[in-house]
Formats: C-alpha cells, structure tokens, sequence
C-alpha cells in the first residue's frame, strides 16, 4: 500500500524564535517589501552572502 501524506524533507528548514531591534525589523520588512519575499528569505539571504564572503 502506498504511503499517503506529504513526503519527509531531508533538508527540512527549522523554525527558530529570534527577536529584532524595532529599527532592523522595520529595515527587513521593507527589503522584504520590495523584493516580494518573507523577511526570513532576507535575513537566509543576508546570511549567507556573509558566510560566503570568508568572515
């Protein structure tokens, strides 16, 4: 019998609570604004254009 439901993720992305500055946020959400994405999109982004630069 096939298995029924939304297959498994192996990469399956974690949700994690984190907290912003007023200011940062209101920075985020307008990046997200303009680009139409999430502010988590930007914030992935963000991150791992740092990542990728070496520091």
């Amino acid at each position: 019998m096939a298995e029924r439901g939304r297959p498994i993720k192996s990469d399956k992305k974690i949700r994690e609570a984190i907290y912003f500055e007023p200011e940062i946020l209101a920075w985020l959400q307008e990046k997200a604004e303009k680009q139409r994405r999430t502010v988590s999109v930007i914030v992935n982004i963000l991150i791992e254009k740092e990542k990728n630069a070496g520091n």
